[in-house]
Formats: C-alpha cells, sequence, structure tokens
C-alpha cells in the first residue's frame, strides 16, 4: 500500500460523529513515544510549544506515531509557515496552532498548512519525496487544522476564526483560557465558554475539542458534547502511575501514611 493510499481515521470518526481522544507528549522521548502510541488513544500530539522537543525529535515521535494504528498531530510554537511546514514535512497528519486570536490569525495557519489552492505551502521538504508527486493533494484531503481558542480575545472573535475556509477542527484551550479569565478550569466561567464555542462551531460546521485535566471531567459536558478531548500529558501519566506505585509500595510494607 502507498503511503498515499493511508486515510486519516479520525476523518471517518468526524463523519460518523464518533468522540474521539488523544494526549500530548512533551518528554522528546522517541521511546516514550513509541510506548504510548501503542496504548490505544486515537491521536498523539507532538507538543513543539511546551514540549522538549527539536526539529529532529519531533520528527522521529511524528514518525514513531505514524508506525501505528494512531494518528499523529502536532503543536507548533508560533504560527508561522516555518514552524507549521516542519511539522507537516515530519508527517504530521494533524496540526495544531495556539493562540488563534483573529481571523487574520486563522488565515495564516491555513496559507501555511495546504497546498494552492487553498493555502501556499512549499512544496519542498522530503514529505513529496517519500509520499509522491500526488502527496499536495493528498495532504489537502488527509491534513486536519486545528486552531486554539484560549483567551477572551478568541472567544470575542471565535464566529470570524471559524468561517476561514480550511479551519478544520477547533481546541478550547481551557488551561489558558481558566488562568486570563481567573477562574477554575472545572468552574461555571469555562463551562459557558466552552459551550459557546461548541455552539460557534456547529453554526459554522467545525466541530470543536476540549482541553480537559481528567477523565471525570467529561461529564461537566454531557448538555454540550464535544466532538474530541486532549486528555493528559505523558508526564502527568508518569507522575500518576509513579505516586500510586509509592502509595501502594507503602501500604505493602506498612510504612506509615502508605
Amino acid at each position: 500500500m502507498s503511503e498515499t493510499s493511508y486515510r486519516n481515521k479520525l476523518k471517518k470518526y468526524l463523519r460518523e460523529q464518533m468522540t474521539f481522544f488523544g494526549a500530548a507528549l512533551t518528554f522528546g522521548s522517541t521511546r516514550v513515544t513509541e510506548v504510548m502510541a501503542r496504548a490505544g488513544f486515537d491521536f498523539l500530539m507532538v507538543d513543539a510549544q511546551h514540549g522538549n522537543f527539536d526539529k529532529a525529535s519531533a520528527t522521529d515521535s511524528i514518525r514513531a506515531v505514524a508506525a501505528t494504528t494512531c494518528v499523529p498531530f502536532a503543536r507548533v510554537a508560533e504560527n508561522s509557515a516555518g514552524a507549521i511546514n516542519d511539522l507537516l514535512d515530519a508527517g504530521a497528519l494533524g496540526i495544531v496552532v495556539p493562540m488563534v486570536n483573529s481571523r487574520a490569525d486563522a488565515e495564516a495557519a491555513v496559507r501555511a498548512a495546504f497546498y494552492p489552492p487553498l493555502g501556499a505551502r512549499s512544496k519542498g521538504g522530503m514529505a513529496p519525496v517519500f509520499h509522491g508527486e500526488d502527496y499536495p493533494q493528498w495532504a489537502n484531503d488527509e491534513i486536519l487544522l486545528t486552531v486554539m481558542i484560549e483567551t477572551a480575545e478568541a472567544l470575542a472573535a471565535v464566529d470570524e476564526i471559524l468561517t476561514v475556509p480550511g479551519v478544520d477542527l477547533c481546541l478550547v484551550g481551557t488551561s489558558d483560557l481558566s488562568f486570563e479569565m481567573r477562574c477554575p478550569r472545572s468552574g461555571v466561567e469555562i463551562g459557558q465558554a466552552v459551550a459557546s464555542v461548541i455552539a460557534a462551531g456547529r453554526r459554522h460546521g467545525v466541530p470543536v475539542g476540549v482541553a480537559l485535566g481528567s477523565p471525570s471531567e467529561v461529564q461537566a459536558y454531557e448538555e454540550h458534547p464535544p466532538a474530541f478531548f486532549l486528555i493528559s500529558h505523558d508526564y502527568a501519566l508518569l507522575k500518576g502511575a509513579s505516586r500510586t506505585l509509592v502509595a501502594d509500595m507503602g501500604r505493602a510494607l506498612g510504612r506509615p501514611g502508605g
């Protein structure tokens, strides 16, 4: 099977309205990526914004995810053609662009992420070499561009942002949003903000996802269910598993507080 015969399974999930979920990778470790890519997540997001990735390690992790049934996403450090092209050339099938606060921001992301006529992505890089001459059309069909709504400014402009042709998905960054709004991530204000973005997404045909701290937060969105969730990070999973193991061993050994 040629690589351009491969299809992004998340597009099928979206057509069938099947909720999907993924986690973020931050360690910059291909070994960690390989373990998590085989754990059953629908997608994994290589986090070049907050993670410990350089160009080489991001490429290695994206390729490691692509070697499994998990879909490789990547969050760019900034909304620039260079940052977006690097991760797409590495093989990412989803690009997540942070801090999209205006229609102009969304238009810039589309120009960088897609080939003409939709965008202005350069045909250089290794992706066309590996995938063949039909790669540009295949990439335009299969890549999912996700814009992040994570500021009050973005909330005010959400209708303008989501009407930009080429914006496939929207992810509400509840962490930054709660920090700016000075309210708990699980607070009523954040719930209302997420609901307003989901409503805007439905008006404009753009599925909306939400970043969660834990699976227990899913029930808070039963009335206005998102299309997908970004749940946890590799370091949070390691931290939680380590603490659980230490507590369990403490109890097994009869240690005080164990």
